[in-house]
């Protein structure tokens, strides 16, 4: 019997079935608990973490006892079977899980033990955003791993491992199943470049480490066979907005589809701004952020980077969607060196020639022309060229203000009418300060309204569901004379709405010096010519006009 799908359908919680899991795994590791001891640890209010025990008691898998609650010989049972706890080393499992001091030397520990076999680590390729992690960082994210309970009896994938993530895992495994019991935690590996391939699978065979490889490039549809089969993922990738959208989708496309499943996410320590557009895409795939460790990964060689990154620990909710289907090719210019087309200078230190490195330069890497030595003298130490600094930073303005509005529980009669649509749609842009353009609605057969209303500043428009409740309401405008939240609110009120969801994004960008240019001389005129152009030719306007007045 599935305790933890039986318990999660019949106790009523908001959190995902994951809780349930680290419930049964908090008992088995440090039983008897009270209900406030489990309360803590899980972060659940003590009413739902009495009804799992009371739950679990009828299912004869709980059990009360002095100083709390504990497993009976069949929740054990189930415990070492479905969740992979059977032949683990349970005082070393829970000394690293409890303790983050722990963690981190042990961590030490392990990577001195098994650091040759890190060694044997191909060269990194910059050219694909590699830059390998040291073996204490790789060892700590397969400790967080275990800490966050993700660890034991799952599926996990590494999505580029360069950095041998998967092989420090397959370590940590060894360690805490010291005996012949098969290991029921699995590490699957999607690399694109062939040299990690053989060499983590030479290891994996090596050391009996449960690992499997496969040659993936993630720009290119993703095979059928990897779509939802994964529990956990880890991933670093290239460092830049168009990497981090592909690799996001590439991993929910790959990983089960359920709520609270984990990706260890890597990412380069970037500006205030840069970080900002990092969540918004953690956001538009429905992600939430569990933990943020900025500091967590430090690199070999990164000095761009200052040898640090940061680590996300990211959880797929209800809304979790990739937005890039695994059928459909992904843009091929994901690394930094296809967004960043600029070329370096280096002088020979020897003999003083001085050469361009960089995107269509003769030597793409400074690695490519150490290899090669200056042409002239043959020294291969060189200096780099630094420019003079640009005093005048750029700054960005919105184009666009794009409020995306779901109202739900609002009045069915409202939303089958197509006249007070029109009107209540009509009102909201004359109460924004809109220039209403023109209109245009429709009745569906047998219910159901959408219209939309073009003003000068861009459009609103409405589609309801009168037999749901619902109307999806789109607010975009452009410029700063109107104000999209006041037609929100209005609309929420005509429409006798008890319950909103919203996004409000700011679109495209321009920057500031240029666009206040055209803002304080063309585009006003332009306005100014368009109004009286509108004002003359639309009744809307007149009607608008009025009712302003």
């Amino acid at each position: 019997m599935d305790y933890i799908n039986k318990i999660f359908k019949t106790v009523s919680i908001k959190d995902n079935r994951r809780i349930i899991e680290l419930y049964f795994q908090e008992l088995y590791c440090c039983a008897p608990l009270s209900n406030k001891t489990l309360s803590q640890k899980l972060l659940l209010p003590v009413p739902i973490v009495t009804a799992i025990k009371n739950e679990g008691i009828k299912l004869g898998i709980f059990e009360q006892c002095s100083g709390g609650v504990g497993l009976t010989h069949n929740g054990k049972d189930y415990v070492e079977q479905a969740l992979g706890f059977k032949g683990i080393d349970l005082c070393l499992y829970r000394r690293l899980a409890e303790s983050e001091q722990a963690r981190d030397a042990y961590a030490d520990a392990l990577s001195k033990k098994y650091r040759a076999a890190f060694d044997e680590r191909p060269v990194a390729d910059v050219a694909l955003d590699q830059a390998q992690c040291t073996v204490q960082t790789a060892f700590r994210r397969a400790l967080l791993c275990l800490a966050n309970g993700t660890l034991t009896g799952r599926q996990i994938v590494c999505m580029g491992d360069d950095d041998f993530v998967s092989l420090a895992i397959g370590f940590l495994l060894k360690e805490l199943y010291p005996g012949p019991s098969i290991c029921p935690t699995h590490i699957h590996v999607l690399e694109m470049d062939g040299r990690y391939i053989e060499c983590l699978n030479r290891l994996s065979e090596r050391f009996s480490l449960p690992i499997s490889c496969e040659q993936v490039d993630l720009r290119m549809p993703l095979p059928p066979h990897l779509c939802g089969r994964f529990d956990c993922l880890f991933t670093d990738p290239p460092y830049t907005q168009e990497g981090a959208s592909l690799f996001l989708s590439r991993a929910i496309s790959v990983l089960k589809e359920e709520s609270g499943l984990r990706i260890f996410f890597s990412f380069g320590n970037k500006s205030a701004t840069e970080v900002y557009f990092l969540q918004k895409c953690f956001q538009l795939h429905g992600l939430a952020i569990k933990d943020m460790f900025t500091r967590f990964n430090e690199y070999m060689g990164a000095s761009l980077l200052g040898n640090k990154g940061q680590l996300f620990v990211l959880e797929t909710t209800e809304r979790t969607r990739a937005l890039f289907p695994l059928e459909k090719r992904g843009r091929d210019d994901i690394y930094t060196a296809d967004r960043n087309l600029r070329q370096n200078r280096y002088r020979c230190r020897q003999c003083g020639k001085v050469y361009a490195v960089g995107k269509e330069a003769e030597y793409q890497t400074i690695r490519e022309l150490k290899k090669q030595g200056c042409s002239v003298c043959g020294a291969t130490v060189f200096d780099r060229l630094h420019k003079n600094g640009n005093t005048d930073k750029k700054q960005y303005l919105p184009l666009g203000h794009h409020i995306l509005a779901d109202f739900y529980n609002c009045d069915p009669e409202k939303l089958d009418d197509v006249e007070q649509i029109r009107t209540f749609m009509h009102e909201a842009a004359v109460s924004a300060g809109a220039t209403i353009v023109q209109e245009n609605f429709h009745k569906y057969a047998p219910i159901g309204v959408s219209g939309v209303v073009v003003i000068q500043e861009s459009h609103l428009t409405i589609h309801t569901w009168p037999e749901c409740g619902y109307a999806a309401v789109d607010l975009f405008t452009c410029g700063t004379n109107v104000r999209p939240w006041t037609a929100f609110d209005y609309l929420q009120e005509r429409l006798g709405c008890a319950k909103v969801e919203y996004s409000d994004l700011m679109r495209g960008a321009y920057e500031r010096p240029s666009l206040l240019r055209y803002s304080e001389t063309e585009q006003p005129a332009m306005r100014r010519k368009k109004r009286q152009r509108y004002d003359a030719s639309s009744k809307w306007n007149r009607r608008a006009k009025s009712l302003t007045d």
